[in-house]
């Protein structure tokens, strides 16, 4: 009976890292909570484990952390800095005093609607007074109305009372008396109705106009200064967002130049200490011919000799070979050995189907797989679809050019240092005082150094040179970059014929091999 696989975690120390983090949860939220073992660990296939903030966070530091401009020791984190604080000395100002206009308007708008709801709600109570007092009137009038009825009436007793005495003498005019006072109180009735309808029509327009001011008027002026407000504090936002429209370009701009200046200073730095190292070359070149006549000078020149020629061979300089040692020089030349099978190096091809393909690869092959790669060339070669702009998709890269398609930030990154090196190409010709107060010319040669001691890739000096002269790549060249992985299409250059521009301020550059 087959013995079942143990569930148990690996507890054992010798137990690869990643499948122990594969069966212990705990294991896993230690290291991503500890940075020290975060940093030191989670690298590479074990970086499923980090959190994707984590990830964030990891690809800003590592962006921050690149330097400006190759050799420089001015990182993109320093370079912020220096940014915000340019930003803020020139705009620093501005900005307070926007600030400050923003803040009282927004506070005036608060208060505009404020300030009406009490005026609006003092009218309101100016319309119920004006209302009662308009009620209180007509009930004064109404009670003056019946007051009057009343004294007709007593009147009209008074009247007959004061008649009696004569009635027996002068009867006809006392039976007259209760008609003349009705008559009287009529009028007095005519003339109280017509005040009370004319104190109604006053007091019912007290109330409309009232009512008017309260409910329609106060609104609107309400409405209006609310407008008026909001309008002055819309154009100071609006001039906040062109400034920062402003404070954006500004940082671009002082990026973009900082860069420049920073990689012209590492070329000068750079052909400062080639000068020094070409004047101890001479200097030793010069003491090598005072000495060579002599049987030591003969074999130390024959020693040097040999010794540059095998550096040359293995691809090192004489300088680099000798740094090296014994031990890693036998190394290299033991892993040549073995590569070849020969004991020679090895060599690429330069053209054809095969071009950028080792020859000892290409040997190893079989004679199906060779074919193929020629039947590809054959079938890719002259075909405007599948030419070296369209060749971006990573299937028809690999099948095109043998290799895989770069990433996205390795054509960006590639894109940079080829337009770095096209402006360090830009100073060919210029005059430039030098450590000995001789002024010289700026050459090719010098230039290219320098690059190759900034480690830049000699296909990216070689992609520069060609833009530099004839305003695109030339086939060669695209070539060389497509075997190193990297769309010209991808990376935005143009490829041409290697014609003489003569119109361009680069074309006093001697033509050489890089």
């Amino acid at each position: 009976m087959a013995k079942k696989p143990s569930s148990k975690k690996p507890k054992s120390k010798t137990t690869p890292l990643a499948q122990r983090l594969a069966h212990d949860p705990a294991l896993v939220k230690k290291y991503q909570s500890n940075p020290g073992l975060r940093a030191k660990y989670l690298t590479g296939a074990l970086e499923k484990y980090l959190t994707p903030a984590q990830k964030q966070t990891r690809q800003t530091n590592a962006r921050l952390n690149q330097p400006i401009a190759p050799g420089s020791k001015t990182t993109e984190r320093d370079l912020a800095h220096e940014a915000q604080a340019a930003v803020g000395v020139r705009y620093g100002p501005q900005d307070r005093a926007l600030g400050q206009q923003l803040g009282v308007a927004m506070q005036t708008e608060r208060d505009t609607g404020s300030l009406y709801d009490q005026y609006q709600q003092a009218l309101q109570q100016h319309a119920a007074a004006v209302q009662a007092y308009q009620a209180g009137a007509q009930q004064a009038l109404a009670g003056t109305a019946a007051g009057i009825t009343g004294l007709g009436q007593q009147a009209a007793v008074g009247m007959a009372q004061a008649a009696a005495p004569t009635q027996s003498a002068v009867a006809g005019p006392s039976a007259d008396m209760a008609t003349l006072a009705n008559q009287a109180l009529a009028v007095r009735q005519g003339v109280m109705g017509t005040f009370q309808g004319q104190q109604a029509l006053q007091g019912s327009a007290a109330n409309t106009y009232a009512d008017a001011l309260a409910n329609v008027v106060a609104p609107g002026q309400k409405l209006g200064a609310l407008a008026q407000a909001r309008g002055r504090t819309r154009d100071i936002q609006k001039n906040v967002a062109d400034l920062a429209t402003e404070k954006g370009a500004f940082d671009q701009q002082f990026r973009s130049e900082r860069r420049q200046d920073e990689f012209k200073n590492q070329l000068a730095m750079q052909t400062l200490g080639l000068n020094q190292q070409k004047a101890a070359v001479d200097a030793a070149a010069t003491q090598a011919r005072v000495t060579q006549s002599s049987p030591e000078g003969v074999a130390a020149t024959s020693g040097a000799r040999a010794a540059a020629s095998t550096a040359a061979k293995y691809g090192y300089t004489a300088h680099q070979w000798a740094m090296l040692g014994p031990t890693r020089r036998a190394q290299i030349i033991k892993d040549a050995k073995k590569t070849t099978g020969r004991g020679g190096t090895d060599t690429v091809y330069t053209s054809g189907a095969f071009a950028g393909r080792k020859k000892s690869d290409i040997a190893n092959m079989t004679d199906a797989q060779r074919q193929k790669i020629v039947q590809d060339y054959n079938a890719g070669k002259g075909s405007g679809g599948s030419g070296a702009a369209a060749a971006t998709d990573k299937k028809a890269f690999r099948q095109k050019y043998g290799v895989d398609l770069q990433t996205t930030t390795a054509h960006n990154k590639t894109r940079d240092a080829i337009q770095n090196a096209q402006t360090a190409f830009g100073q060919v010709g210029k005059v430039t005082t030098r450590r000995d107060g001789s002024k010289k010319r700026v050459t090719t040669d010098e230039v290219v150094s320098v690059l190759r001691n900034q480690h830049v890739s000699n296909v990216f000096i070689r992609a520069a040179l060609d833009i530099t002269r004839y305003g695109h790549i030339t086939p060669g060249t695209a070539a060389r970059l497509h075997k190193a992985g990297y769309s010209v299409g991808t990376l935005g250059f143009q490829t041409g014929a290697p014609t003489r521009r003569g119109s361009r301020s680069g074309s006093n550059i001697p033509a050489g091999k890089v």
